[in-house]
C-alpha cells in the first residue's frame, strides 16, 4: 500500500534536468486526488492540504485533502462540497491565517475552520469570473486574483478586515491572467499576470518593480523565510526561486507538466509542487 500513496522518481542517467535542479524526494499519486491544484503546509498540524477542483464546472463536489509529509493520506475528502453544508466547486488557491482556512472558489471566498474544517462563512466577489488565488497580510487584509477568461482580462480584489470588498488592480488587457499572489515582508503584493514579468505593488494597488523571468504564465508564488520568491511557470514547466537581490532565477524544479499553486514546507525546506491533470504532488528539497 505504502507503494500505491508515495513513488519515489530518481533521475538517473540522461537526465534533463537544468544544472541546479533535483529529482523530486517524493511524488504522492494514486492516492484518490482528483485535479491537485493547490498544496499548502500547515505548521500547526505538520501536515499539507491539497485542494482537487475534480470536474471543473458548477457542481458542489471539490475537496480538500489532508496529508502527511511522509505521503500519507490522513483524510482524502476533509472538506468536501455537499456535506456537512460545506459548498465548494472549483477550490483553487488556498491560505491558512489565524483559526481560518481562506479558499478560492470561483466567485467567492469560502472560509473554514482551521481546525476542525467547518464552513465559517463566504465572502461573494462581485463580477468574478474566476478567482484563482489568494494571500492574506498580517492587517488580515486578503488579496484575490481574477484569472479572468479567454475574452475577459483578469483583475485584483482586496477583501478587508470586516469583509468589505475592492478592486485592487482593474481588469486590464495588460494585467492579462493573475494567477498566484504573495505578500513580502513589507506588505508589498507579487503576483503574475504581465508576460513574463513578476510584479510588485504597494498597497495602495500602485506597480512599484516588476522582475523578468525567462518564461511566464505564473501560477504559484510563494515567498521564502530569507526573501527569495518561488514562483511556478506553467510555460516553462518548472519553478523558480527568484533571489531577493538582484541575483538571476534559479530552477529548482523541472519537467512538470502543469506546476499549479505551490507551497513551501518551513520546517523541513521542501518545495510541495500539486499537478492537475496527475492529480498529484511532487515533493522537492529546497535546501536552505
Amino acid at each position: 500500500m505504502i507503494a500505491n500513496f508515495a513513488t519515489l522518481l530518481l533521475h538517473l542517467a540522461g537526465s534533463t534536468a537544468t544544472p541546479g535542479t533535483q529529482p523530486p524526494l517524493m511524488v504522492i499519486q494514486n492516492v484518490g486526488f482528483d485535479g491537485s491544484e493547490a498544496a499548502r503546509y500547515d505548521a500547526e498540524r505538520d501536515e499539507y492540504l491539497v485542494s482537487n477542483l475534480t470536474a471543473r464546472g458548477p457542481e458542489n463536489n471539490g475537496f480538500i485533502s489532508r496529508v502527511s509529509p511522509d505521503g500519507k493520506v490522513i483524510s482524502l475528502k476533509w472538506i468536501t462540497g455537499g456535506v456537512n453544508g460545506v459548498t465548494l466547486a472549483d477550490p483553487l488557491g488556498m491560505y491558512l491565517h489565524g483559526d481560518l482556512l481562506y479558499v478560492a472558489d470561483i466567485s467567492a471566498v469560502r472560509l473554514f475552520d482551521r481546525k476542525s474544517g467547518a464552513p465559517r462563512g463566504n465572502i461573494e466577489i462581485p463580477d468574478a469570473v474566476r478567482l484563482n488565488d489568494l494571500v492574506v497580510a498580517k492587517d488580515g487584509t486578503v488579496y484575490v486574483t481574477d484569472s479572468g477568461n479567454d475574452t475577459m482580462p483578469g483583475a485584483l480584489f482586496s477583501i478587508n478586515a470586516k469583509g468589505e470588498v475592492s478592486t485592487f488592480a482593474p481588469r486590464d488587457p495588460a494585467l492579462e491572467r493573475p494567477n498566484g499572489i504573495t505578500v513580502d515582508a513589507d506588505g508589498h503584493i507579487i503576483h503574475g499576470g504581465r508576460g513574463v514579468n513578476l510584479v510588485t505593488r504597494n498597497r495602495q494597488g500602485h506597480i512599484i518593480g516588476e522582475r523578468t523571468l525567462p518564461t511566464g504564465q505564473f501560477d504559484g508564488i510563494v515567498l521564502l523565510p530569507n526573501g527569495d520568491t518561488v514562483v511556478a511557470s506553467q510555460l516553462g514547466k518548472n519553478v523558480y526561486r527568484v533571489p531577493a537581490d538582484s541575483s538571476p532565477p534559479v530552477v529548482v524544479a523541472d519537467n512538470i507538466e502543469v506546476p499549479a499553486a505551490i507551497g513551501i514546507d518551513h520546517k523541513r525546506m521542501r518545495l510541495l509542487v500539486p499537478q492537475i491533470r496527475n492529480s498529484s504532488v511532487s515533493i522537492f528539497n529546497l535546501g536552505d
